[in-house]
């Protein structure tokens, strides 16, 4: 369906010039090949046992026309090439219009008549068939070629970007390392943005906090309010003396005790519960933003700086380790299992079968 999709949008006449040009091409290689193997004699001589006239013919009449004939190739190719440059233009495919050589540079490479650059052309017939692929034109996603170029097309474009990922982490580290701008941009240009934001969600937590799991430390708090009121009056002089009231002198020390430690727990729980309302909402926005401005004053604090250097380049240590990782061997690793598992599946359904085919055992025995 996208081949008569392509065909019926104009794109006829392109689909078989592209694969005239393939044609030509291929021969073209494969006659640069055969014309640099005729040089050695032993091929030569190879040819002319096998075919005297050809070997005659092509050493007196084609050989010695190796540049011109290949000069016919060439002008057939700088003729496509033009066309294709001409269609660019035309459909505005790039910025300028003279982008288009720059970016088919191995096509013109390739037209040189010299030497290595001959074997450029054969980027051309990849590229052809790269731009026949993606039009739909063709399809060669099953054949075994397109798998292999795929496959280590990726591995190849996996390996450049891991380096060039980890390098941008190695100096993203040596700047927070050495005190760089990279810290002092995140807070001014990431954090302070989103101040409002976590403001609010410092709020939120601590109301959700206090709202959870007070509950449930409320009598914990009361004895520990309660232990900590009993030590301070045990460890008082004047507070002592109370005892030294004849009478009443124990009974007022222990309703003073359980007096002020019913106000403090008062007090703790009244907090707690203000922390847990959202009717104190604006308290706790105002208790979370200086406990905001309190952790970003780095600049005043050296312990509290140094961690955050430590944090900040022990997470980049951290993704630059599973940038690392090769991820395509462990896609290579899982696919040499699956076939694995194929393999044994296979071999223990014929070995079930060989056993309940009653004839065979009793052929064999």
């Amino acid at each position: 369906m996208s081949r008569n999709k392509s065909l019926k949008s104009g794109q006829a006449g392109f689909f078989f010039l592209d694969f005239l040009m393939i044609v030509l091409l291929v021969v073209n290689l494969a006659w640069i090949v055969f014309d640099w193997l005729f040089e050695f004699e032993l091929i030569r001589g190879y040819l002319y046992g096998l075919a005297p006239d050809f070997t005659e013919m092509y050493a007196s009449t084609v050989h010695p026309r190796f540049i011109l004939i290949d000069l016919m190739f060439v002008s057939v190719f700088l003729t496509e090439f033009f066309i294709r440059w001409a269609m660019a233009v035309y459909q505005r495919l790039y910025h300028r219009w003279f982008f288009f050589p720059f970016i088919h540079f191995y096509d013109l490479l390739g037209c040189i008549p010299v030497g290595g650059f001959r074997f450029l052309r054969l980027l051309r017939i990849i590229s052809i068939t790269y731009r026949l692929q993606k039009h739909g034109l063709i399809d060669l996603s099953d054949t075994a070629v397109f798998r292999f170029i795929r496959k280590y097309h990726g591995i190849l474009i996996e390996e450049l970007s891991d380096r060039v990922t980890i390098n941008i982490l190695s100096d993203i580290q040596r700047e927070v390392r050495t005190g760089g701008p990279v810290v002092d941009r995140i807070v001014n240009e990431v954090v302070m943005p989103q101040r409002d934001s976590l403001v609010e969600w410092m709020s939120h937590r601590i109301e959700k906090v206090a709202n959870d799991n007070y509950d449930g430390y409320r009598e914990d708090i009361r004895e520990y309010v309660q232990e900590r009121i009993n030590t301070a009056l045990d460890e008082n002089d004047e507070f002592a003396r109370l005892e030294l009231i004849p009478v009443f002198g124990s009974v007022v020390r222990n309703t003073m005790e359980k007096a002020i430690s019913d106000m403090v727990f008062s007090v703790i729980n009244g907090i707690m519960q203000d922390l847990a309302s959202r009717r104190n909402r604006v308290l706790i926005n105002e208790v979370a933003d200086v406990l905001f401005d309190a952790i970003l004053l780095k600049e005043e604090d050296s312990e509290l700086n140094q961690l955050v250097v430590d944090t900040v380049d022990r997470s980049l240590e951290i993704v630059k380790q599973q940038v690392s990782v090769q991820q395509w061997k462990l896609r290579d690793l899982a696919e040499d299992e699956d076939h694995f598992r194929e393999l044994l599946r296979d071999e223990l359904m014929n070995a079930d079968a060989e056993a309940d085919d009653p004839h065979k055992n009793s052929r064999q025995g």
